[in-house]
């Protein structure tokens, strides 16, 4: 669910105990993000704003799987391709999935 190089690279940048504390406000940025992402009702410049911010959240931390969803949810909001929201039904268990894989370092 995370990228191991990832992981170990910003640890290598920040040590592991600043890494624990940026851990827990990805957790916070990305749920918060989704949530807003679930609100959206129509496909506007917010959703891609919204999809962006998750995309580039996600894989700052080597969140891969919820990088890479975000990245479809941004691409079909710049194209107004409905299917958005049929993907975005998928967020709420990837960000599950990866909260639960998050690493105890």
């Amino acid at each position: 669910m995370f990228n191991q190089t990832t992981i170990k690279q910003l640890e290598a940048d920040v040590g592991q105990e600043v890494l624990i504390k940026l851990f827990a406000v990805f957790a916070q940025e990305a749920t918060k993000l989704t949530e807003q992402l679930m609100a959206c009702t129509s496909l506007d410049e917010e959703c891609v704003r919204l999809s962006h911010s998750l995309k580039s959240c996600a894989r700052s931390y080597g969140a891969d799987q919820l990088s890479a969803l975000a990245e479809t949810l941004e691409n079909l909001a710049k194209n107004n391709d409905a299917s958005f929201f049929n993907e975005r039904a998928l967020l709420g268990g990837i960000l599950d999935a990866t909260m639960s894989a998050m690493p105890m370092l």
